[in-house]
């Protein structure tokens, strides 16, 4: 699979990056509350993503339901502009079960290749490469845009309870199955909270997704194209300076399409935990 660009672009004043990887334990100072330092020690998430295909052909109804389990170890390395993550897929287990055909699966030995992007104070710079995945997964897969998953976007400066920040992601990928797609993500400060008697800062997230999926089944060319949202929220740690924890729900409706045939419409449904194991 071939990278073909990611681009990020902020829409308000205080926007800067989508968050980076972990910094030195410590208090930051009062207007870098929200950033990432340098210097950080490796890091591992552990990630359940699940999700729901729902396909209503002139067939009939056709469901497809895929969930994954990973674990991804980050390794962090200074920069001049900041710092170099390489995340290493540890463990995967995967199924993906559809109501008209037999249940696939994958594992470890289906995945080849690592995670490398750049980050500076308050996100993500460059995505360099990500892990491809084989066989029936690779169309489900969120590696491509995995480091702004893990790594929520952070405001410059004193940010009060109530604030909110915007930013747009697009990604651009060509492989078995040519991804683009557009992420325009609000997040709003909530405030401090407590976790297992840590002090961390809750964050809410809703978004505005678009996308298009393309790729060849058996010499037919089949596109679908599809709009929704995801809300959720992230518990971000100021001492450690990146996420203890994430989870989001989304819902995308579009259709499906192929030569000869009338658009047939699709709905995703399903979620994503991402918990910081070590």
């Amino acid at each position: 699979m071939r990278l073909r660009q990611y681009t990020h672009r902020p829409l308000a004043v205080i926007a800067a990056a989508l968050a980076a990887a972990c910094a030195t334990p410590g208090t930051p100072a009062p207007d870098q509350q929200l950033s990432y330092g340098a210097g950080p020690s490796p890091a591992s998430y552990e990630i359940a993503d699940t999700l729901v295909l729902d396909i209503n052909s002139p067939l009939g109804a056709l469901e497809v339901v895929s969930g994954a389990t990973v674990t991804v170890a980050l390794a962090f390395a200074p920069d001049p502009r900041g710092m170099r993550v390489t995340g290493t897929v540890e463990s995967l287990e995967a199924t993906i079960t559809n109501s008209m055909g037999p249940t696939e699966t994958a594992s470890l030995e289906d995945v080849s290749g690592v995670l490398e992007f750049l980050v500076g104070r308050y996100g993500v710079v460059h995505v360099a490469l990500f892990p491809e995945v084989s066989g029936a997964l690779a169309p489900t897969s969120s590696f491509p845009v995995l480091p702004y998953v893990l790594f929520p976007r952070l405001a410059a400066g004193v940010v009060d309870p109530g604030s909110t920040w915007t930013d747009t992601v697009t990604a651009s990928v060509e492989g078995e199955v040519d991804l683009a797609s557009t992420t325009v993500a609000t997040y709003t400060l909530m405030g401090d909270t407590v976790v297992d008697g840590r002090p961390l800062v809750r964050i809410a997230v809703t978004s505005e997704d678009a996308i298009e999926l393309q790729g060849d089944q058996q010499g037919t060319l089949i596109r679908q194209t599809l709009e929704g949202s995801a809300n959720g929220f992230v518990l971000w740690d100021p001492e450690r300076r990146l996420m203890a924890y994430g989870q989001f729900d989304r819902d995308l409706e579009g259709d499906m399409t192929m030569p000869g045939v009338p658009p047939i419409p699709v709905r995703i449904t399903g979620g994503t935990v991402l918990r910081l194991g070590r």
